[in-house]
Order: structure tokens, then sequence, then C-alpha cells
């Protein structure tokens, strides 16, 4: 059974908070974090960069609408 994901409710929802309030909740400050609180963070998250996804390539993609039903010329 697929689990959905509720939605957050508006006091947990960063986007609607006050700048203070965010602030204060990601332990940070109008300045940003100091170099030691950003390393402690790199060191314990690790680097703030996404996953490169590998491209697909036509015939991957092709097989995705088409199936496995051979192509008529």
């Amino acid at each position: 059974m697929k689990t959905v994901a509720s939605k957050p409710e508006a006091k947990d929802d960063l986007k609607s908070l006050p700048m203070s309030e965010l602030q204060t909740k990601l332990e940070s400050s109008p300045d940003g974090l100091t170099q030691a609180e950003a390393q402690k963070r790199l060191t314990q998250y690790g680097p703030n960069e996404l996953e490169e996804k590998k491209d697909q390539s036509v015939p991957e993609i092709s097989q995705l609408f088409l199936g496995s039903h051979p192509v008529d010329d």
C-alpha cells in the first residue's frame, strides 16, 4: 500500500514562518552561519549538493511509451 505524505501544518511549514522565527528554528542569523558552525554542519550533513541523475537514453525513454511492442517502419 502506498503511503501519501500529509501536508505539513502551517507552524511546521518553513515558507510560512517570519524570517526571525525561521532563523531561530534553523539556528542561523541575518549574518549567516559562523565558519565553525558551517564546518560542523558540513561534517554532520555533508555538502549541500544534489546527486546528479543519469539521463535516460532514447531507447530507454521510448520503452516507457511503447512498452515491448516492436515499431513498424
